[in-house]
């Protein structure tokens, strides 16, 4: 499985999900072609894999509402692998839950961060002193 470096270590996409995304709440639902993305508000981009097939079904629409219903403008509070099938369950408050193909884990994008610390020295020439 894939690892991202966050703050000066590598983990895994669940162990990311869980300690950079967890609480943060599905901004939108993003379709790009057939694949459909659920987007935080941290930037971060989850693929919606269908589970029983392993592949994003962005063109259906019913496919898409269900996911929409379930997590638009909702905090994802912790993401789990299901251990008989090792797909991944975001769970929302309230109880409700998604159900993910584990590509999902595989195809997760983190979000593009500039690098931190950067510093800026503006340069500014001050106007020639007045003549008298």
């Amino acid at each position: 499985m894939q690892t991202f470096a966050r703050q000066g270590e590598r983990v895994c996409a669940l162990e990311y999900l869980n300690r950079y995304v967890a609480p943060r709440k599905v901004e939108k639902v993003s379709r790009r072609g057939q694949k459909l993305w659920l987007v935080f508000e941290t930037g971060e981009k989850l693929e919606c894999c269908c589970e029983q097939c392993g592949e994003s079904h962005g063109d259906d629409p019913l496919f898409t509402q269900d996911i929409e219903e379930v997590s638009v403008g909702r905090r994802a509070l912790r993401f789990r692998v299901e251990d008989e099938s090792g797909n991944l369950v975001v769970w929302f408050a309230r109880g409700d839950h998604l159900h993910l193909h584990r590509n999902s884990l595989l195809r997760f994008r983190p979000a593009r961060r500039s690098p931190a610390g950067r510093s800026v020295r503006p340069t500014h020439n001050p106007p020639p002193p007045e003549q008298p």
